[in-house]
């Protein structure tokens, strides 16, 4: 994922409530959000009783997220269910379209996890208000002592901010991560093809023909040393023969492959584990502020 460090883009503003502006991230989650409704619709439509095919893998990841909101919540909360995969689909697409290479990812932005951990943070107090009424809730800050109040706030303000910046933080890292080692690649695959053909096609031939003979006396003799020399150096004079005919004049052949492996990493792996954390944390906190109902009579 090739991402700006500097920001999302602000495709343009609109002038009303002294202007709107309509960034990268805008428009990426509103694709988000298109392509998740427009799925929802097409594999919710023509059911069968007896499933086959696609049918079987949607009803396969609808329990599986059934079942973790049970056991997470609780029976008595898996009505949250989807409101719980709203939040994960979300962010695991919201991850992902920025591998698209067009589209920057909106969860790389913190406003849009800040948005989330907010709306979670109200959903908590809304709940507490409703199960202890306003002046109960406003009595839970001073407990167990008064002393205690202004860490009980402070933990309230930390909680949304914590869970935003843990999200955000991790994807936008990853990018610019990324973005960084696809940089200073870049700037090295010019450096060395310059190099080589600073003689013309000279020196490339002969790294060409080094390459050659270093793997032509692997086959013969083994060892591993020699087989990564001679590939290094085929692969360099390969490129330099045809930087210096004109073939790859400005190509970074330096930065394919790398990024890529990385990209994995930060775009693929670490963005379905945040939002599985993200998840995770939202389910433990709303269900703590909607335990059993023998529980919350007990209280």
């Amino acid at each position: 994922m090739n991402m700006d460090v500097t920001g999302a883009f602000i495709y343009f503003t609109i002038p009303i409530f002294g202007g709107i502006p309509i960034t990268q991230t805008t428009v990426s989650h509103l694709v988000v959000t298109v392509f998740l409704c427009t799925a929802s619709i097409l594999l919710g439509r023509r059911l069968k009783k007896r499933p086959d095919g696609l049918q079987v893998m949607v009803e396969k990841g609808v329990m599986m997220l059934h079942n973790m909101v049970v056991e997470t919540m609780g029976a008595h909360n898996a009505h949250w269910m989807p409101f719980i995969a709203t939040i994960f689909l979300s962010s695991i697409c919201g991850s992902f379209i920025g591998l698209t290479g067009i589209l920057r990812s909106s969860t790389a932005d913190l406003s849009c996890t800040l948005v989330w951990a907010l709306m979670v943070s109200v959903i908590i107090w809304y709940n507490n208000i409703k199960n202890k009424g306003f002046f109960g809730w406003l009595k839970g800050f001073t407990e167990p002592i008064v002393v205690m109040t202004p860490m009980n706030i402070i933990s309230e303000i930390a909680q949304p901010i914590s869970m935003a910046f843990r999200h955000f933080g991790n994807v936008a890292g990853g990018g610019v991560i990324t973005t960084l080692i696809y940089t200073s690649l870049s700037m090295a695959s010019a450096a060395v093809l310059n190099l080589l053909t600073g003689s013309g096609w000279v020196m490339s031939v002969v790294l060409l023909a080094v390459g050659a003979g270093l793997i032509f006396w692997w086959k013969r003799s083994s060892g591993k040393v020699k087989l990564f020399f001679g590939i290094v150096c085929a692969v360099l004079g390969f490129f330099g023969l045809l930087e210096a005919l004109g073939i790859l004049t400005g190509v970074p052949v330096l930065a394919y492959g790398i990024p890529a492996v990385l990209s994995c990493y930060f775009d693929l792996f670490s963005g379905f584990v945040q939002a599985y954390v993200f998840t995770l944390l939202t389910m433990v906190y709303i269900s703590s502020s909607l335990p059993e109902p023998q529980e919350a009579q007990a209280e």
